[in-house]
């Protein structure tokens, strides 16, 4: 009976291990795939449910892995969002394109010159 014990508490063991690894093998996936691409919340979830109802999941790591999946993903979408921005910015310096703000000084410009000319008298 001292075996069977011994053997019971290894494959404890192993299963708790399993879960652990499995866990850790979900939040790098997890982590991964948002590094590219936000995850919504119910995606989240529902990536979480599976693993609980197959047991390679407890409910509090699920909550914890759900809350830090969707962290990371409104990070990344913050980061990517920040690099698009910079890069565009980047682009249109490089291109030698007009701001908006420079477009409505030079209108400005145009109609005040325009006002100026309707103010001249008229040459025959």
């Amino acid at each position: 009976m001292v075996t069977k014990k011994k053997t019971t508490k290894a494959k404890t063991a192993k299963k708790t291990d399993k879960k652990t690894d499995v866990y850790n093998i979900a939040r790098k996936v997890g982590l991964f795939g948002i590094g590219v691409a936000a995850i919504t919340k119910d995606k989240a979830d529902a990536l979480v449910k599976d693993l609980i109802k197959k047991g390679d999941l407890n409910k509090d790591e699920g909550k914890k892995l759900v809350a830090e999946i969707v962290e990371k993903s409104k990070k990344s979408t913050k980061d990517l969002e920040t690099t698009v921005n910079r890069q565009v910015k980047d682009l249109l310096n490089k291109t030698d394109v007009a701001t908006k703000k420079e477009i409505k000084v030079l209108e400005a410009k145009i109609k005040k010159l325009e006002a100026d000319m309707k103010k001249q008298p008229k040459k025959k």
